[in-house]
């Protein structure tokens, strides 16, 4: 029920965060980074990286690195697009 109180919008994505143990029967195949700014920097960033790994078809994203700079207010995310077929 928080979700529903809270004063930050949910938007939908139809990528899946995975572990990297959850998508060994899938196929990986492309790698995306993800730059954020502003009060959400880390927030930002993995929605810019969700939203190139939908482009590419892909279902699945596994997070690899996260970079804090400038003092937290701009973050950089690396992570790896699978396509899982069940």
């Amino acid at each position: 029920m928080s979700a529903c109180t809270s004063n930050e919008p949910q938007l939908y994505s139809r990528i899946n965060e995975a572990y990297d143990f959850e998508v060994t029967h899938c196929d990986s195949f492309a790698m995306v980074t993800g730059l954020g700014r502003g009060d959400a920097p880390l927030r930002a960033a993995r929605e810019n990286a969700k939203h190139q790994g939908e482009a590419l078809g892909g279902t699945h994203i596994v997070w690899l690195q996260e970079d804090h700079f400038d003092g937290d207010s701009q973050v950089k995310v690396v992570a790896v697009v699978y396509k899982c077929l069940f």
